[in-house]
Formats: C-alpha cells, sequence, structure tokens
C-alpha cells in the first residue's frame, strides 16, 4: 500500500496552494511537470516570485518551486 500523501509531494501541495496561487497578478498558471512544484510567470518578477514562496511557505516551508517565464496564457477556442 502506497503512503499517505503529504505536502511534500508535490501534487498534493499544487491541490493545497493553487487557488491562492493563481489569484497573484503576474501568475499564468502551476503545475507538477518531470514531478516538480512549477509556477508559470507572465515576466520575470522577483515580487511575484516572493509573494508565491511566501504562500508557500505558510503551507509547506520546506518545499522547493521552480519558476518558469511563458508569459500570459489565454484561453483558446476548440474547434
Amino acid at each position: 500500500m502506497a503512503p499517505p500523501k503529504t505536502l511534500t509531494d508535490p501534487r498534493a501541495l499544487k491541490r493545497k496552494v493553487s487557488s491562492q496561487i493563481l489569484q497573484l497578478p503576474g501568475v499564468s498558471g502551476i503545475g507538477v511537470p518531470k514531478g516538480q512544484l512549477t509556477v508559470y510567470l507572465e515576466s520575470d518578477s522577483e515580487d511575484i516570485k516572493d509573494r508565491v514562496r511566501e504562500v508557500l511557505k505558510t503551507v509547506s516551508p520546506e518545499s522547493d518551486v521552480v519558476f518558469l517565464v511563458l508569459g500570459k496564457f489565454a484561453k483558446q477556442d476548440s474547434d
């Protein structure tokens, strides 16, 4: 049987903090590619990175986060 998921598990952490992080201006998205919590940013901003780290610190202080600057995400029409 698998051990219970904890907040050190990137997927569990993503579920816990997604709503808070996605509300931050300048954050385009959040994911867990290759098992690493990744926050996608509109621009390379230390202020935004610090805000994300503050959210993570309250939930899982030892967690690592990767930042990728990909610009603003836009919803695409499905044809």
